[in-house]
């Protein structure tokens, strides 16, 4: 565990100097930057849309408040927290907007997989359902607790929450999953961040 954690430590300390370059202007700094995060933003923004094509856009408009802002960033996070609390400001608009002018969402999944593939699917596509069933708030709390690691303090922080109010979001969303999912394992392992807490 703390191998993970000096690793996570290092690359923060990476990230934090790229966007220190990137503040005093370095293209280079930027496109490494956007290269490293590139990848885990476009998972965070497609679960959360499930649209690529609004993923690709939120993506682009927060990578551009990085360019304008790296400046601002003060420090009192991670760098990726940072870049995610920018991400989820985006993508909680976009996905109001959508809304207002989509109406309810449609498929949540492509349908087709390869027939050795078909169980891992089915509790993917199982998640992703469960994910969509959560409220705005919930969903976004949920994800960048379990799939960018992020604690309560820096949930709060990228949300712009009280902590008491992050948690309680988790606690709601893991015992809305756990109903959902019923009896059954349920995908995500809910005791480390109940540990956490």
């Amino acid at each position: 565990m703390s191998e993970l954690n000096s690793q996570a430590a290092a690359e923060d300390r990476h990230h934090r100097e790229l966007l220190a370059r990137t503040a005093r202007g370095s293209v280079e700094a930027f496109n490494e930057l956007y290269t490293l995060l590139y990848a885990p933003l476009v998972r965070f923004l497609y679960r959360f849309t499930q649209s690529s094509a609004l993923a690709e856009e939120i993506l682009n408009d927060t990578l551009m408040v990085v360019w304008q802002k790296a400046g601002t960033f003060r420090g009192d996070s991670r760098a990726l927290t940072w870049v995610l609390g920018i991400a989820s400001r985006r993508a909680l608009k976009a996905v109001r907007q959508e809304r207002h002018r989509a109406g309810p969402a449609g498929c949540l999944l492509p349908g087709s997989a390869a027939p050795n593939k078909l169980s891992q699917l089915a509790t993917r596509e199982a998640l992703e359902w469960a994910l969509q069933q959560l409220n705005t708030e919930q969903r976004l709390a949920i994800e960048m607790a379990y799939f960018h690691g992020l604690n309560c303090e820096e949930i709060a922080s990228v949300l712009g929450c009280p902590l008491n109010t992050t948690k309680t979001r988790l606690h709601y969303a893991r015992h809305r999953l756990r109903k959902i999912f019923g009896s059954a394992r349920d995908p995500l392992d809910f005791a480390d961040l109940d540990e956490a807490m």
